[in-house]
């Protein structure tokens, strides 16, 4: 028993302040499909262009390593794809501009010094478009990031590299439809509010 209250204890003892915040991506897309098949709508290359996006981000600690986040954001993506011959006269790039509401559901995971990798799930909503070459992007997607969590009092930043993946699990998908691979570094900027969990068990521990 005693080494259950231990144990309990000691998993109890974390930092379980709610951090609200902002966070701001910038970085690069490539349309691509998953399949291996011919699409003969393929008759040229896809270009990726510059992706960034912005939001407003909720956290809080699950254990002493494990952190849940809930976001809010706005997206733009820039892309284009490629007409050339010889089945076309001129080589040609049509470009396209994508912009989404989107919802990522993130679990980070903490290492030494305030390192950590995250994995989630991106929820996408496109507004309408005329979608002449690349397909919609309404739908479930996922992320995987790495990065360092940098603490200042209150005031939390943290930057890591993320890889996403959209529109995975379409809301209405299409045959051979294309998905979003962007590559982006990512800036967050929050504050904590409220007490620790070893403040609210004993508060003189502080005051000594």
């Amino acid at each position: 028993m005693l080494q259950y209250i231990t144990i309990y204890a000691q998993d109890q003892d974390f930092d379980k302040k709610t951090t609200i915040g902002v966070y701001s991506n910038i970085g690069m897309n490539q349309p691509i499909r998953l399949t291996r098949k011919y699409v003969t709508e393929d008759v040229g290359p896809f270009h990726g262009k510059a992706s960034w996006s912005t939001g407003l981000k909720l956290s809080w600690m699950l254990t002493q390593k494990f952190r849940i986040e809930i976001g809010t954001g706005y997206s733009v993506h820039k892309v284009g794809f490629e007409l050339s011959p010889p089945i076309y006269p001129v080589s040609k790039i049509y470009p396209e501009t994508i912009r989404t509401f989107n919802i990522p559901v993130k679990v980070y995971r903490y290492l030494i010094k305030d390192f950590y990798f995250s994995l989630g799930t991106i929820a996408d909503f496109e507004i309408p478009r005329k979608s002449y070459w690349i397909d919609s992007q309404n739908g479930m997607g996922f992320s995987l990031g790495a990065g360092k969590e940098f603490r200042l009092n209150n005031l939390v930043i943290n930057i890591s590299p993320d890889l996403g993946l959209h529109s995975v699990f379409p809301f209405h998908s299409v045959e051979n439809q294309q998905r979003l691979l962007v590559f982006e570094i990512k800036l967050g900027l929050g504050h904590r509010f409220g007490k620790s969990e070893r403040e609210n068990i004993n508060p003189e521990v502080n005051q000594n």
